[in-house]
């Protein structure tokens, strides 16, 4: 579950009892103090959020917008309002900032967006009118420009925000942008905010109690994550000859593996494993999940750590499919997400708007339709032995001058790949990007 969904999902079970309350009988102690959108409301003793949406939008079921977008200052629980405390009223759906709306029947109980239909409308906020994706080339099947749609998760990011397009109605629109570069995504990229969100990247265990390493620390303390676009299995990639045959501590002891990268060494450790952290396995961290399998092509290594898809894709672009093994045990089942710096002032707002056009586009079904037709082509490709152009991407080697500008900032200057994917260097479009 993604950090926004916990967080969400502990609000869920306070909400019902202190917002779905009849709104009607306290109105009318309130009326006089009637809010309009696009201003700043200092609470009062007792108010509730769902109270301050039916004076300003005439509908308490409209609080989610609210809470949304001043989650910066009220924390993770909407129920536990402080009285004196400003909180922005945003105005959505085309309302001017002049005089409120006339009040709706308000003696429904309150209704949370997690439980809408698909027919259920997107709350639009008039302070995201737009949304700028930021992503790479060389993910198969998940991203890449040669791929059909930008690839497999490119195609459900646009499904999805088409959504909220037409629900909106010429109040919102989305770009993709692609710089190959994963290592300057989440710094300075995302950081600085020169885009909005990326995808497709991993969430640590953020909340197991489990130590992680620096660069999963480091996403798990600055980034927002959505609910999961895909999930994916990361796998040990070992030789034919190979006497590992399944993946246990007592069969990986002493190990060589290959982790490109960028990649976070914590699915190695998950489930009291601690394969790196007490030295049961020593690492090799090439730059690539091309150069991991040439090093465990010409025994260096004993194995490849990486996404299935990376790895099969790799091993079929260096043609070398047919000495190489994957255990049929997963070292881990990995969820892909759509990140956000916690420094965004609208992450919360943008995050509701991923999350729900995702639920709605699940609910349709179209999208397991796109899932479904990228995944059929992608093992079409493995069986016939043709590699599509995104896959298997070898970059250039990384330059040496090549860390973010984000100078004085106590983070990690490159961050490597969202999750298996391999880096490629874009140094002068990175430096472009910043520049805009």
């Amino acid at each position: 579950m993604s950090l926004f969904g916990v967080r969400c999902g502990r609000a869920r079970h306070v909400l019902p009892m202190l917002l779905a309350v009849s709104v009607a009988g306290s109105l009318l102690s309130h009326m006089a103090a009637a809010q309009t959108c696009g201003t700043e409301y200092k609470i009062k003793e007792g108010e509730t959020l769902a109270q301050i949406a039916a004076r300003v939008y005439g509908n308490p079921t409209q609080w989610t917008v609210i809470f949304y977008a001043n989650q910066d200052r009220l924390g993770t629980n909407a129920s536990l309002l402080v009285p004196g405390l400003a909180i922005a009223l945003p105005c959505i759906g085309g309302a001017s900032p002049q005089s409120p709306p006339a009040l709706q029947n308000v003696t429904a109980p309150v209704q949370q967006p997690q439980s809408q239909s698909a027919d259920a409308p997107i709350m639009i906020s008039m302070m995201v009118r737009r949304i700028e994706f930021l992503t790479a080339d060389g993910y198969s099947p998940f991203t890449g420009r040669a791929l059909e749609g930008g690839g497999m998760l490119t195609e459900v990011i646009s499904a999805a925000m088409g959504i909220i397009k037409q629900e909106a109605r010429g109040r919102f629109d989305f770009g993709i942008s692609w710089v190959n570069d994963w290592s300057a995504h989440l710094n300075p990229l995302l950081l600085t905010r020169a885009f909005d969100v990326g995808f497709p990247w991993s969430r640590p265990d953020c909340d197991g109690g489990v130590d992680l390493d620096a660069t999963s620390q480091f996403r798990c303390r600055r980034f927002f994550f959505s609910d999961p676009l895909y999930e994916v299995t990361t796998s040990l990639f070992v030789r034919n000859n190979s006497a590992i045959a399944a993946v246990q501590s007592e069969k990986i002891a002493g190990a060589t593996l290959c982790l490109p990268a960028g990649q976070s060494v914590y699915e190695l450790d998950q489930g009291g494993r601690n394969w790196v952290k007490d030295g049961k396995v020593a690492l090799m961290r090439p730059p690539t999940v091309d150069e991991c399998f040439r090093l465990l092509d010409n025994g260096t290594v004993e194995g490849v750590v990486a996404t299935e898809f990376a790895g099969r894709a790799s091993i079929l672009s260096l043609g070398i499919a047919d000495k190489i093994r994957v255990l049929d045990q997963p070292v881990a089942l990995t969820p892909l997400h759509v990140v956000i710096s916690k420094s965004h002032p609208h992450a919360r707002t943008i995050l509701y708007y991923v999350n729900t056009a995702l639920s709605k586009l699940r609910e349709s079904g179209d999208y397991d339709m796109v899932i479904e037709r990228h995944l059929e082509r992608f093992w079409d490709a493995q069986q016939a032995g043709t590699p599509s152009p995104a896959i298997g991407l070898t970059p250039a080697a990384q330059p040496k001058n090549s860390r973010g500008p984000a100078q004085g900032a106590n983070v990690p200057a490159t961050e490597g790949s969202p999750g298996g994917a391999p880096k490629s260097t874009a140094k002068t479009e990175t430096q472009k990007m910043l520049a805009r």
